[in-house]
C-alpha cells in the first residue's frame, strides 16, 4: 500500500511516501509560513522521486494539531480532499506524537506568546495529556524534544518522515472524513495567558 503523509503544523512542510516495508521519497524543508505556497509542487516533486502518480497513493496520513491555525489546515484539507475524492483510508497522527517518534522525553512546539505545545511521551506512547503551558514552567530535568531552540539548546534535526512511517501502529483510521477537526487545545487556560 503506498502511504502519502503529510504535516504543516510547524516550521516544517513535511511530505512522505512510503510502503509497508520503507520510506520511498520524503520532502522536509523548513519555510515557515511559506507551505501553502510551496506545498503542490513539493508534492509533485516528491511523486517525481519516486516515479509514481496522484493515483497510486492508496492512504493518507496527516497531522491534525496541535500547532500553527492556519498551518493544522493547510495539511488537513488536502489530506482531506485526497481520501474524500479517491475513495481511500484516512489516517491522523498528532503533530506532538510525530515530533517525539519512538523516543521518549518531553515534546515541545511553538505555540506562541511564550507558550508551548507538549506532552510527554515513552518510546511513542503518550503519558498524560497533550496541553498548552507557558515555556518558564518547563521541566527541564527531563528530555526535551522538538522546539528546543524555545529554551536555548541547539536546534535539533529530526526526520519526520521517518517519524511518520515508525509510528504507523499509532496512527488513527478516521472513518468519517468529512468530520475530522483539528485539534488546537484552545479549551486549554494557557491561551489566555498574555
Amino acid at each position: 500500500m503506498i502511504v502519502l503523509c503529510l504535516d504543516t503544523s510547524m516550521q516544517y512542510l513535511v511530505l512522505g511516501l512510503m510502503n509497508e516495508k520503507q520510506v520511498l521519497a520524503k520532502v522536509q524543508k523548513e519555510i515557515p509560513k511559506r507551505q501553502s505556497e510551496e506545498v503542490f509542487v513539493e508534492l509533485n516533486h516528491l511523486l517525481d522521486m519516486a516515479n509514481l502518480e496522484v493515483n497510486d497513493i492508496e492512504a493518507v496520513v496527516v497531522t491534525n494539531g496541535p500547532g500553527s491555525y492556519t498551518g493544522v489546515r493547510i495539511a488537513l484539507t488536502i489530506a482531506k480532499v485526497l481520501a474524500s475524492l479517491r475513495k481511500i483510508p484516512f489516517y491522523t497522527v498528532s503533530s506532538l506524537q510525530l515530533l517525539a517518534g519512538k523516543n521518549s522525553g518531553q515534546v515541545i512546539l511553538d505555540a506562541r506568546g511564550k507558550r508551548v505545545y507538549t506532552a510527554i511521551y515513552e518510546q511513542g506512547n503518550l503519558i498524560g495529556e497533550e496541553t498548552i503551558q507557558p515555556i518558564d514552567q518547563l521541566n527541564r530535568e527531563i528530555k526535551l524534544i522538538g522546539d528546543v531552540h524555545l529554551i536555548n539548546q541547539e536546534k535539533s534535526t529530526l526526520d519526520l518522515v521517518q517519524h511518520f512511517y515508525d509510528l504507523k501502529d499509532k496512527w488513527i483510521l478516521q472513518e468519517d472524513v468529512d468530520h475530522v477537526k483539528p485539534n488546537y487545545l484552545k479549551a486549554n487556560e494557557a491561551y489566555l495567558i498574555k
